[in-house]
């Protein structure tokens, strides 16, 4: 059979249809090709060059064995690297092998439809494994591109692009206020309806990790990746107490700190009104910790509160985690220190840091058993003269506390808070580093804080008899303005700075990209917090504001019924405003206030008798003052109301019908009489 989708191009209207649907399902399909193995890529694209090859009258379409073959192949190889056909990452790779195939096999005009309706498919599953917002703007594009698709496969003519583009633009817009309304009031389920999008394991992950030697630290200060965005319930906390916990780290090797692991639980506290409660949302991490704001008090379910106030997730946070958690800065834990956890915090290696340690036998004899004063000690030693913070740190060489004590005296936060801890310990003091983020940029617009990865910080925690684990951060000491006000007041004006620090004194572009950068962050944050995390628990509280219970089925049809109501009702007077108007009607509307503006002059039309043409052309001759333009609406007038016109001649004499009656202008009639001309 020689069917129009067989031929050569050029052979039918219905491979217009066909060119559109083979630039639709790439478009639906891109976004696949970094998340699926290249083979899938390639069997998708071998398919489209085979589709057009046949559009060109090049090859033919696969007969029914070749078809078997190949679906059998995709299967094979779906099963062979996944070991399944199901899942999210093996359902949507044979999802876009069969799309492929079936654009081989396309015959007919329903075949076109099918294949793009797979296409909104494939759309579809891009959420299984990326739910960002360029995500969420791309989804938009595919979906106009494949709904401008169907609209040329159902014309029964070529249709321009821009009339393609400009039709399939108005029915997305007309489709919205549906998909709001579902959104908003469609019941919801806890968490994502096909789950957390897929992480990639092989994914690199730059951040904190459970271990950390000097220079760590410092080599995040170049990465602006936002790591944790926080919204807070009240007043924001000043700079200075916006220590966010992530890691403690007890561990010491004489040259790394390594993380508390399979510490105990316990319970957290029930939060107070002077807490400070927030939202975070953090990026994924690869990791289990959660940074928390200083001291954590009440925690997410999902969360485990350890013994060394460390916040936990039962899984590894592989991908974007919404949280809510309160803090109260002015209470560090201050129950009796056990003597294995002491033991632990006094650990140190063997023969390390031999200067160090005779440094802090002076101390201990100088001031007895007054822990507090050598702490004092050894933060003023940090802040002498010789100390120095950069960001450019010199090589240790040897043992690195006494190197950095006592040779190079300069260093970024890891290397003071890891040398402060090994002092402490060799005063006697238990002592511990804790690694986390300080910090973070106030974004002004949305509302929120913004933490980088180059916010991250380390400190110190010492245990004094007294008060228990206190923070000791010497870089206070060192460089008090990175605390009250943040690494930009730190660096601001160094040129090795990064740029997105150094605000002032870049050029236009400079400013510009700092600019978009911020803008792009603030709509990341309203995208996750105002779409991703729109759970049943913000659903209920939407209901509650109109006095409706989102777990009551009657509720919820009801609120549909309502919604669904209202927006029928306006798109009822929306169309009735703008209902098509007869030329007739303009016409006759045209001459109706023509004649009751003659007829207040005292020249009124005949009754019944007289046509308005020949009314027209008695007042021509009554008035000659006006017989130009009464011409001019006669001849409008009657083309609007006899003539065949198209559009653009309709438009042309709707608008002389206009100027006709505006240069119609009789002068007013006095009281008495006529006003002399």
């Amino acid at each position: 059979m020689n069917h129009p989708f067989t031929r050569p191009a050029g052979s039918g209207a219905e491979l217009l249809g066909l060119w559109a649907t083979l630039v639709a399902v790439p478009v639906a399909a891109l976004p696949h090709a970094w998340e699926q193995p290249p083979w899938v890529t390639a069997f998708v694209l071998g398919a489209w060059i085979w589709r057009a090859a046949i559009h060109a009258g090049n090859a033919r379409i696969p007969s029914l064995w070749v078809m078997t073959l190949l679906v059998l192949a995709g299967g094979a190889l779906t099963v062979a690297e996944f070991g399944t056909l199901f899942g999210q990452q093996a359902g949507t790779a044979l999802l876009l092998v069969m799309v492929a195939l079936k654009l081989l096999e396309i015959r007919s005009r329903r075949d076109l439809v099918v294949t793009l309706f797979l296409a909104y498919f494939v759309v579809v599953t891009t959420y299984f494994f990326n739910q960002s917002i360029q995500i969420g703007a791309y989804s938009l594009l595919s979906a106009w591109v494949i709904t401008a698709a169907l609209i040329q496969v159902h014309g029964a003519r070529r249709l321009e692009v821009t009339r393609l583009a400009r039709r399939s633009a108005a029915m997305i817009l007309h489709a919205l206020p549906f998909m709001l309304i579902l959104f908003l009031l469609f019941p919801r389920i806890p968490g994502p309806i096909w789950g957390q999008p897929e992480p990639d394991r092989s994914a690199a992950q730059t951040g904190l990790s459970d271990r950390m030697e000097p220079g760590d630290i410092a080599q995040l200060l170049e990465n602006q990746a936002t790591v944790l965005r926080v919204r807070f319930d009240g007043p924001v906390p000043p700079q200075h107490q916006q220590y966010w916990r992530a890691l403690v780290m007890t561990g010491y090797d004489g040259r790394r700190w390594y993380a508390d692991r399979n510490r105990p639980e316990i319970p957290s506290d029930d939060p107070e009104p002077t807490d400070i409660g927030y939202t975070a949302t953090l990026e994924p991490t690869r990791e289990r910790y959660l940074p928390v704001l200083e001291y954590p008090v009440a925690l997410p379910g999902h969360a485990t509160l350890q013994d060394n106030f460390q916040v936990t997730t039962r899984n590894r946070v592989d991908s974007r985690l919404q949280y809510t958690a309160s803090a109260r800065p002015d209470a560090p834990p201050g129950w009796p220190l056990a003597a294995d956890e002491r033991a632990r915090t006094l650990a140190l290696p063997a023969g390390a840091a031999p200067r160090a340690r005779v440094q802090a036998g002076l101390w201990r004899a100088s001031h007895g058993d007054d822990d507090m004063a050598i702490v004092q000690e050894a933060l003023a030693l940090f802040a002498g003269d010789p100390y120095r913070y950069t960001l450019r740190p010199p090589r240790l060489q040897g043992d690195r506390t006494d190197a950095f004590l006592f040779e190079t005296r300069a260093g970024y936060c890891e290397h003071y808070a890891s040398a402060l801890a090994v002092l402490m310990r060799a005063a006697d003091i238990p002592a511990r580093v804790i690694t986390g983020y300080q910090g973070g940029q106030w974004m002004d617009a949305g509302q929120y804080l913004r933490l980088r990865q180059a916010d991250a910080h380390a400190w110190t925690e010492v245990w004094l008899e007294q008060a228990g684990w206190v923070r000791v951060d010497p870089t206070a000491a060192i460089a008090p303005e990175r605390i009250e006000t943040g690494l930009s007041g730190l660096f601001g004006d160094d040129a090795d700075a990064p740029a997105f620090l150094r605000r002032s004194g870049l050029s236009w572009t400079g400013q510009w990209r700092l600019q978009l950068s911020d803008w792009y962050d603030l709509l990341t944050f309203r995208w996750e917090s105002l779409v991703l995390a729109f759970d049943p628990e913000r659903q209920e509280e939407l209901f509650a504001r109109f006095g409706l219970d989102a777990t009551d089925w009657r509720s919820v049809l009801l609120a549909l019924a309502m919604a669904f109501g209202a927006l029928a009702a306006f798109a009822g007077a929306l169309l009735w405003l703008r209902r098509p108007r007869s030329t007739r009607d303009v016409a006759q509307r045209a001459l109706d206030r023509l004649c009751r503006r003659l007829n207040r002059q005292g020249l009124p039309r005949r009754p019944a008798h007289e046509s308005a043409q020949h009314y027209l052309q008695r007042m021509r001759r009554a008035r000659p003052e006006l017989a130009a333009p009464l011409a001019h609406f006669a001849e409008a007038y009657l083309h609007l109301r006899y003539a065949p016109l198209d559009h653009p001649e309709q438009e042309r004499y709707r608008m002389q019908l206009r100027q006709a009656l505006r240069e119609a202008r009789l002068p007013r009639q006095r009281r008495f009489g006529w006003r002399a001309p």
